[in-house]
């Protein structure tokens, strides 16, 4: 999958926002893109709806790596700047296509709610090195295998062995990327 960091106009200084949104539209198509390449690969998906939820949780769990990685390497204002619209964004992304897909609803609420719950429970466990401990990579399967409904049998493995170091691996690299790119502030500056 082709990951986008680089912008077509590098002369002009790209804020905190504008990076939260490159990794958002980068975090969306590496959640997508996985679970259709699971779709294809056989898992048992009943319906769009299933399918969509499915994104949701590896929406919610991209937000809460990408905040872990914003957390070693912004400031607490800055981190805040970069996550809250990374946030927006996906799950005004999520809630276009669950619209799109499903029909005209009220799909925001639960998103939120959803993605509120996920990203509260991951609080809960430890990162180490850098690296989510293996007790979060299976709650983060167990939620995935909670949206299909336990009718996949390995999917809680594939999640926390396969899928979830691949997704860290790309959000690492967009972020470590794009954070390069961006010019420190200047002294005195608010």
């Amino acid at each position: 999958m082709r990951i986008r960091t680089k912008w077509h106009n590098k002369g002009r200084e790209k804020s905190i926002e504008e990076l939260a949104g490159v990794v958002a539209f980068n975090a969306w198509k590496m959640a997508h893109t996985t679970v259709n390449r699971m779709f294809s690969e056989g898992f048992n998906f009943q319906s769009k709806q299933q399918l969509l939820e499915t994104v949701r949780e590896f929406v919610a769990f991209l937000i809460q790596a990408a905040d872990r990685m914003a957390h070693r390497r912004l400031d607490e204002e800055a981190r805040q700047r970069f996550v809250r619209p990374l946030a927006s964004q996906l799950i005004a992304t999520l809630v276009d296509n669950q619209v799109e897909e499903l029909g005209a609803g009220e799909y925001r609420p639960a998103a939120v709610a959803i993605i509120n719950e996920r990203l509260e429970a991951y609080a809960d466990f430890a990162y180490v090195d850098d690296e989510p401990s293996f007790p979060l990579l299976r709650y983060f399967g167990t939620c995935v295998d909670g949206v299909l409904g336990g009718n996949n049998k390995w999917v809680i493995e594939q999640v926390a062995e396969v899928e979830a170091p691949a997704l860290l691996k790309q959000l690492r690299r967009t972020i470590d990327d794009l954070l390069a790119q961006q010019s420190p502030p200047e002294e005195g500056a608010t």
